[in-house]
Parts: structure tokens; sequence; C-alpha cells
């Protein structure tokens, strides 16, 4: 960690990201944040949010805060024209900020940009301001708009990307999939950095105290939505039901398929307690009363870097997850980790079958997990190699301004698109 303090402005402009709730991606960015206030030396850090979702957590209470508001709009295209305003009004903002943390002195401000849609702007001036920049793609959210809600202007959505890309001294992405999927569409070079884990926050299990012959507590944290394939697990424990084999699932989150996926559970005869969305800090101990987690992606989930997957190993659970992505890549089948093809609940079934007739091995798969848990990387080590990513490929831009070499931000923007009626904010034309 550099002794030099690092200025710094997070900037999450999806206003499907509360950055201060109680999601995934929610605590992904809570611990990046805890990265940048301790390389900061005592300068404020700012983050510029759509949705802030709740108060500070447990470290994060001096960053100084400016929530935007989450857009409200008559339809898709309206919401779609009212996230690039909000991408316009960000963009004054951390330019500003950029020019004010320049003016303390030390090193020039970083600002750590996490990809939402309808966003290229507030790079660009972020950059041309004097920041070092970078953009962190959890996603392929253009075609993940496409597939799973309503995507207007799908040209436009892919030339702000691209700009975003190219406005990026670095672009980090956490699975190979999401980092190709970025390559292909800007032609810029995407480091992968997968998601870390503080293995310190998790304790040993203490397990569901059942009396023998008492069901075995399958653990989920995460959103209610279909890509995380709650259904799969629900099927895969009623086929339990009625046997030695039965499960009891503790499905721990909130989401738009919740109630579909207790009510199902329910036709079934699953046993579940779904205590609802809780704070990060409460998920410890919540997995810590768990005997076996699970993470039950269906088919097609082929770019995930499953922040659920590895804190369900450092708090030393025995995990059964789909074999999507970088996962197989990542843990070893059989030695950390029961992994199960992607939604198939038959496998799955099998799988929990497995862990329930085996102590000894979900012994194993626990001491195994939690070891691979504590040798991955780190939040320290994440937002490190982000941070000296941003650094080598601002040197490469600065050496090839100062040899008269085009940069990204000197491309020409794409041409615009007659079918989107695209102009400006659509076409990827500079404002």
């Amino acid at each position: 960690m550099s002794a030099v303090p690092r200025p710094a402005v997070h900037v999450v402009l999806d206003p499907g990201v509360p950055a201060y709730g109680r999601k995934g991606c929610s605590v992904h960015v809570q611990e990046v944040l805890r990265r940048l206030v301790a390389r900061a030396g005592g300068v404020p850090v700012h983050l510029v949010a759509a949705r802030v979702g709740g108060d500070a957590p447990a470290g994060l209470e001096g960053v100084v805060v400016h929530e935007l508001g989450r857009p409200r709009a008559d339809g898709p295209a309206a919401a779609e024209r009212a996230l690039t305003a909000l991408d316009e009004r960000a963009a004054g903002l951390v330019e500003e900020l950029v020019v004010g943390l320049r003016g303390r002195g030390g090193a020039d401000p970083v600002v750590y940009q996490r990809y939402g849609l309808w966003s290229a702007v507030t790079l660009e001036r972020a950059r041309a301001a004097g920041a070092t920049t970078v953009l962190e793609v959890d996603a392929p959210l253009v075609d993940e708009q496409a597939r799973h809600r309503v995507l207007v202007h799908e040209e436009g959505a892919v030339a702000l990307s691209r700009r975003a890309l190219r406005a990026a001294h670095a672009a980090v992405a956490v699975s190979g999939a999401v980092a190709t999927w970025a390559r292909e569409l800007a032609g810029v070079p995407v480091l992968v950095v997968p998601n870390g884990v503080d293995a310190a926050r998790f304790g040993p299990p203490t397990g569901s105290g059942a009396a023998p012959g008492e069901p075995l507590v399958v653990g989920f944290v995460g959103t209610f939505r279909p890509w995380h394939g709650l259904e799969l697990l629900v099927d895969a424990a009623a086929s339990l039901v009625g046997t030695p084999d039965a499960v009891r699932l503790l499905l721990v989150g909130d989401g738009p398929t919740r109630e579909r996926v207790l009510a199902r559970a329910a036709a079934a005869g699953v046993d579940v307690v779904a205590p609802g969305a809780v704070a990060p800090a409460e998920v410890p101990a919540l997995l810590a009363g768990c005997d076996v987690a699970a993470a039950p992606y269906p088919a097609g989930a082929a770019y995930f870097s499953p922040l659920k997957l590895v804190e369900y190993l450092a708090a030393g659970l025995p995990v059964v997850a789909s074999a999507v992505a970088d996962v197989p890549r990542l843990l070893h089948d059989e030695r950390e980790v029961l992994l199960v093809p992607p939604g198939d609940d038959v496998a799955l079934a099998a799988a929990l079958r497995r862990l329930v007739r085996e102590p000894a091995l979900r012994a194993r798969l626990a001491a195994a997990g939690r070891a691979a848990a504590e040798a991955r990387s780190s939040w320290d080590d994440v937002v490190d190699r982000t941070l000296a990513a941003a650094d080598a490929g601002r040197a490469s831009a600065d050496a090839a301004a100062a040899a008269g070499g085009a940069g990204p931000l000197d491309r020409p923007p794409a041409a615009p698109s007659p079918a989107a009626g695209a102009t400006g904010w659509l076409a990827g034309s500079r404002p």
C-alpha cells in the first residue's frame, strides 16, 4: 500500500445498486470503499451514487456522500434518457471534486466507477480534469438488460458503454467472460480481477444444532432473481421431501421472484425459513447456523464471479455450486466444492443427498473451502491490483500523448444509428 495519500471518488450510477444497501453488489461497493478510505491518508473519500440505500456501514462514516436520486420516468425509453441525464449531472459534480482534490497536493485523485448502463460522460470528464480513471465491469449489462428487462436503444447503450471503457485508464472485470465481452465491445485491454473476500468476517460454523435425523440446513444468501436459480434449489429440495435425506432451506434476501419461489416451496412441502433481506453485518451469523450452502445458477449464467460463493467458503461451509463462468477454474470439484451442471436440479439434489449422507465429505469440503477462501485475494489485493493497473495505464497514455499519439478519448465517436433514431446521447457523439 502506498504511503502517498490517494484521494478518491467512487461512482455508482446504476440505480439497481444501492451503495449502502444489502445486496451482494452493495457489499462489493462497500468493500472497495473501505480500501479507498484506507489509501486516502485522511483526505475525505467521496461517494457519488444514484442510490445510497441506508446508513453508512462501519468504517465508512467519514465518506462524503452525494446522493443524486433514482431517476423516475414514464416508460423504458424515458428511463434511458433519464439515466443519461443523471450521468451528465454526475459528470459535473465529479469534475468539480477532481479539481478540488488535485488542489490539495499529493497523488492525483482516482475516480473509480462501477460500470452502469447509460454512463460515459462522468468518466470522460473526470479523466479530462486530471483524474486517474477506473471502470469496474461486473456484468455485460447491455446483454443483461436486453435479455431480462427492456432495452429500447441498444445501439446507444453499446456506444456509451464503449466510450466508458475507452475513458478508463484501467478497465477491470470480475470474470474472464465479462472481460472478453468488454474487450470485444471496446477493443481495449481488460484486466480480470475476481471478487475478493474478507475471510476474517466469518467465524467457524456452528451448524443447525439439529438432533440426529433432523434435516440439515442449506443456506442461500442473495437476491431473488431468475439468474440466481432459486427455483432449481427448491425443486432439488422438493425431490428429497419425505425421504431420510430431506433438507431445510434458509433463503436470505429479497427480490422480485421471492413470493413465487416461496409459493413453489410451500406447494412442494419444502421446509423453508426466509427472513428477508438483512444487513451485510448479519450474514456471518446466519451462515454460521447452516450446515451446507448452495449457489445454484441456471444454464446460461456464464459470466458470474459469485461473491456469495467465496463468502460461503470463508464461513467454513461445504458448498454445492453450479459450474458457471470461472468457478471450475478457480475451485476444484470434489476437493473444495461440489460442482453440478448449471440448470440441473436432479444433479443438485444428488449432491445435496451426498452431503446429507456423508458427514466426512462435509467436513473435508468445509476445511478445504475455508483454506481456499483464506488463500484467495483479499479486497486489499483487489484494490491494489486495480489501482496499479490504472497507474500503469495512465503512464502509458501520458507517454503516448507526449509523443503525439492518440489516446482512447481522441478517437472519433461511433456513427449515429438511423434505426435507433440516435442523436447525441444515443449515438456516442460527444456532448
